[in-house]
């Protein structure tokens, strides 16, 4: 079970956001909606265990993550979730395959991750030796995609994977994300102000984030 309890985040003493309180069963998926810059990417860093609230509780199968000293938060994370940023954040000077690779040696792991096998979902096999800085906007998605699920996380989160993107392209990384957190048997927690995606995916529970204000 994933609980979010009571969860508020101030910057400069002004409230950003307030009484954020959810649960997901084990592959239960969440939408969390709402203008920008209503806070979402701050509430999906506070989730994740990157950005610490200013109050609440953000607690995974009975582990309350912001009571584990910060070197601990990161383990759990690269073992536990997967990540999609918004703005990717891919090495740009590095090769498909190398960012990959530096995912799988975050996680600190010994099992065998096929690496092919998983750019070939995406559909970036061929372009394993490119560097990032040489890809599209699309293709840096779908590698951005693919980096999130080396590990088969138990938990997967999304910060407006399609909102740069056209209708084609929405359409490619939403079905992948879906895919593939069903492959793992994850929670999916998709942070978006998009309106297509609720008609690419669907979502067990939906949070609009304007709302909870």
């Amino acid at each position: 079970m994933f609980i979010c309890e009571d969860v508020s985040f101030n910057i400069d003493g002004q409230k950003l956001f307030s009484n954020i309180n959810f649960n997901l069963k084990p592959q239960e998926d969440l939408l969390i909606t709402g203008p920008s810059g209503i806070g979402k990417t701050t509430l999906l860093s506070i989730l994740c265990g990157i950005q610490k609230p200013t109050t609440g509780k953000i607690t995974y199968n009975s582990i309350d993550l912001y009571n584990l000293p910060e070197n601990k938060i990161d383990e759990f994370r690269g073992k536990n979730l997967g990540v999609v940023f918004q703005n990717f954040n891919l090495i740009n000077t590095f090769t498909v395959k190398q960012n990959l690779e530096i995912a799988v040696s975050a996680i600190n792991t010994r099992k065998s991750i096929p690496l092919f096998n998983l750019l070939d979902k995406v559909g970036l096999a061929n372009k394993s030796h490119i560097k990032v800085a040489n890809l599209s906007i699309g293709e840096k998605q779908r590698l951005a995609v693919a980096r999130a699920f080396v590990g088969d996380p138990k938990w997967v989160f999304c910060d407006e994977p399609t909102s740069s993107l056209d209708d084609k392209n929405a359409n490619i990384i939403a079905n992948l994300i879906k895919e593939e957190s069903l492959r793992c048997k994850a929670s999916l927690v998709l942070i978006t102000h998009d309106s297509r995606i609720q008609s690419l995916i669907n979502f067990s529970k939906i949070i609009r984030l304007g709302e909870q204000l």
